[in-house]
């Protein structure tokens, strides 16, 4: 109803026994499944787990400019945890260059527009509860250029799977030994 059958057929196809067979009707989303008694009745355990209604989901985004500055210079408070998990790179100066959370259901796409001139948009991809994950499907990352601010340079063009609560570091260079970098930090929620 809600889901891919071609997801569910993959799903329940271990559960199946030699006798057990499918078939996908890939114009109606449907999916026919034969197999014994005590199967049938784990098939459709699974598929009523797998079949829900789309999830909401937020994305908290933030983007931090990093460089390489002379001597020891001091870290704002707000950017000390991600201080930290970069602390391996050659970048000693973190700036905030903005943040935002947007919220949507899986299937749904999603745009961030920071006031700094960075955008984000993506589509909520589905979620898999075996790995509490949720795929964030075509994410850029683009900054809006030119005199007018009406020109969009993409800077980052990726699809993630991101883990529900854990933060995810992204970080965009010209090269490995460029003395800039924006880190993209990337938290999907419930």
């Amino acid at each position: 109803k809600f889901k891919q059958a071609d997801k569910a057929a993959a799903a329940i196809k271990p559960l199946l026994s030699k006798e057990g067979s499918m078939s996908i009707q890939p114009s109606s989303n449907s999916l026919v499944v034969t197999d014994r008694a005590e199967n049938m009745k784990a098939v459709a355990k699974l598929i009523g787990d797998f079949d829900k209604e789309p999830q909401s989901f937020r994305l908290y985004v933030r983007i931090v400019g990093a460089s390489r500055v002379e001597g020891t210079p001091k870290i704002a408070d707000d950017l000390k945890d991600v201080a930290r998990k970069l602390a391996i790179l050659p970048y000693n100066f973190y700036e905030n260059v903005g943040e935002a959370t947007v919220q949507g259901k899986e299937g749904d796409p999603g745009l961030i527009d920071m006031s700094t001139g960075y955008r984000a948009n993506f589509k909520f991809g589905e979620y898999d509860p075996a790995s509490d994950s949720i795929a964030v499907n075509d994410l850029q990352i683009a900054k809006l250029t030119g005199e007018k601010r009406d020109q969009l340079t993409s800077l980052l063009k990726t699809t993630l799977n991101l883990t529900i609560g854990q933060p995810y570091i992204l970080g965009a260079a010209k090269g490995p030994q460029s003395q800039r970098a924006l880190m993209i930090v990337l938290v999907a929620r419930r």
